[in-house]
């Protein structure tokens, strides 16, 4: 299976997984704590931009998105939502207290309010969708 991670960061993170510490592992390995430690960190940097770069292609292909910005009201936001969709012609298959509910329980909210800049958006499957990272200087159809 092709990866960006390579051989030596995959065993690395396996045997992670199976709860050793990264000083077992550079002795199992035959070599130092902080080589493990640096190939580790750069194994979880690649999924982290693996993880993002799939959030992005999905935003980039979902019916619509709105972006939230830090301190707004998430009782907003169904109706920037539901207004968006009607401009698109795209049907949103949730009711407000379904939005509000997937927020509270998914997106970065406390009180009521955006801890951080988040985009909500409907995916192609009309699934709702939370990415932190925003679609800016995108000049898509759907897009905020």
């Amino acid at each position: 299976m092709k990866s960006f991670l390579t051989e030596q960061q995959i065993r690395i993170l396996r045997l992670r997984a199976k709860g050793m510490k990264q000083s077992e592992i550079a002795e199992l390995l035959g070599t130092s704590r902080a080589n493990i430690s640096i190939l580790e960190r750069r194994a979880m940097e690649k999924i982290e931009k693996a993880r993002n770069t799939l959030i992005l292609w999905e935003q980039i292909n979902s019916k619509i998105s709105v972006n939230v910005r830090t301190g707004e009201d998430i009782f907003e936001i169904p109706e920037k939502l539901f207004k968006k969709a009607d401009v698109y012609g795209v049907k949103v298959p949730y009711s407000t207290a379904e939005i509000i509910a997937f927020l509270v329980e998914h997106a970065p909210v406390e009180d009521r309010l955006a801890r951080r800049d988040f985009t909500l958006f409907l995916d192609t499957s009309g699934r709702l969708r939370i990415s932190e990272c925003l679609l800016e200087d995108l000049d898509e159809v759907g897009k905020d």
